[in-house]
């Protein structure tokens, strides 16, 4: 018998048939499959609902099954996949518009023997959409299917981050080239020289200067702010005297703030001085791994970082409701429940302190061709915000790049050329805006975690024609 069980899901690209007007067919190779054909007359079409995946379907050598979903007037990027899970026997995926497909008839098609099968259409038609998969390979089981769009009025922001750019450069290197090409957002993490601990300074000022230089300059790109408050000076933290492994000279900075109301005030003035150039403002960079125990960017407790987040929140909305507010972001998926879990002080939960969870996902790629499947590591987060009462909750990849080997896919991204690397991360965008992500901001444009675009012609390239293509405003 066949199990089915929905959950959230993610995605992938690889053929994608564009539907012209009066719909175009799409010829596949070899004759006609009467089996197929007969199966979708007698079989009943399920419903397929957006962004929600179908688990463990299983079925014989041959068999084929039927699936339908209804696309609104003004939706983008449809998306369906089918994916069997690792060493199980995979399909082959058909979809078709306003009649069921076949092996011959159909509007895109991805058959063949990887397990990962994924097709597209970025424009679509508003009206039913039909897919079918076939056991083409042998008998299947735990395979994971999944259609998604973007409605009309979806926002999505393709962004990266940039050390060394329009800011003088730092000890690593001079200042960066300009880019060639425009982005729709850049995060306020790691812009040298516009860490919260070098800003703030001891008598209470902030040293705007570098700060709204820097964020014009970005601003020429396309590009609004995403800033990361993930850092106290020394003067102003919790224990002064702890050590800080990743800034050594900036001591207690991962501590958190000394004085709360000081600390909002200081969050306050700083969103009402760049409020024109923000998007968003996120809560702590990467404060723990797995277990809170295992301090990453913070050495705060699960009730200290709530605490700290319900008053970047706070001071942000009372200079405007329209900045979103994102969650500290967890560089690991299995950390995510220490946020959704962790209390205030005052015994409320820290999720109602932010509009969007953020999560950074490094070495996933869409098709699995490059590190594990985005689209496993989407679900993978909403099935947390799902335990948690949240099913709803937008989620934001702030910040998305390939480290070097061991870590898996490593390697495989790093022996790419430029153009296939830039097909990967195309693909990558393409996927998250069909399942809703606010945004994916790549990581980074000075570095080979994502091909340094500074110094790739085709990067640059591919980046563009990716802003042109997904970005909203």
């Amino acid at each position: 018998m066949r199990r089915r069980s929905i959950r959230f899901f993610a995605v992938t690209a690889l053929i994608a048939v564009p539907i012209l007007a009066g719909v175009a067919w799409a010829i596949g190779s070899g004759r006609a499959d009467d089996a197929v054909r007969d199966s979708s007359r007698r079989r009943e079409t399920a419903v397929l609902e957006n962004r929600r995946e179908i688990r463990d379907l299983e079925g014989r050598d041959g068999s084929s099954a039927l699936y339908r979903i209804v696309v609104p007037e003004g939706a983008s990027d449809l998306v369906v996949t089918a994916i069997a899970r690792r060493d199980a026997t995979p399909v082959d995926l058909y979809l078709r518009f306003r009649a069921p497909p076949d092996r011959r008839r159909y509007h895109a098609k991805d058959a063949g023997a990887s397990a990962v099968k994924m097709v597209s259409i970025r424009e679509p038609k508003a009206g039913t959409y039909h897919v079918l998969i076939r056991g083409a390979h042998g008998r299947y089981s735990g395979i994971s299917l999944m259609a998604s769009y973007a409605p009309a009025g979806s926002v999505f922001k393709l962004g990266m981050h940039a050390h060394r750019l329009y800011n003088g450069g730092d000890w690593n290197g001079p200042e960066s080239p300009q880019p060639q090409f425009n982005y729709g957002v850049i995060r306020d993490w790691d812009i040298s020289h516009l860490h919260d601990a070098a800003i703030w300074k001891s008598d209470g000022s902030i040293k705007f200067a570098l700060v709204d230089r820097v964020y014009e300059r970005h601003a020429a790109h396309g590009a609004k702010v995403i800033k990361t408050f993930g850092s106290v000076p020394t003067w102003a933290s919790k224990r002064p005297e702890e050590p800080n492994k990743q800034y050594p000279s900036w001591p207690g900075a991962k501590s958190g703030p000394r004085d709360l109301d000081e600390y909002e005030d200081y969050v306050y003035r700083f969103v009402k001085h760049t409020k024109d150039a923000l998007w968003a403002v996120e809560g702590w960079n990467e404060p723990y791994a797995c277990k809170p125990e295992r301090h990453e960017f913070a050495t705060m407790t699960p009730t200290e970082l709530a605490d700290v987040q319900k008053r970047v929140y706070l001071a942000t909305k009372r200079v405007s409701r329209d900045i979103l507010v994102f969650s500290p972001a967890q560089a690991y998926v299995c950390g995510i429940p220490i946020i959704l879990n962790a209390r205030t002080s005052d015994g409320e939960p820290m999720w109602k302190f932010f509009d969007a969870l953020a999560w950074h996902a490094y070495n996933r790629s869409a098709r699995g061709n490059a590190g594990p499947s985005y689209a496993a590591e989407v679900s993978e987060v909403r099935r947390h915000l799902a335990r948690a009462g949240l099913p709803d909750m937008p989620i934001a990849d702030t910040e998305h790049g390939w480290l070097a080997p061991p870590k898996e896919g490593g390697r495989e991204f790093y022996a790419m050329s430029d153009a296939e690397k830039g097909e990967v991360l195309h693909e990558t965008a393409l996927l998250a805006k069909s399942l809703g992500v606010l945004t994916v901001a790549w990581y980074g444009y000075e570095n080979s975690m994502l091909g340094k675009p500074m110094a790739s012609a085709e990067l640059s390239r591919r980046l563009q024609a990716m802003y042109a293509e997904f970005n909203t405003r």
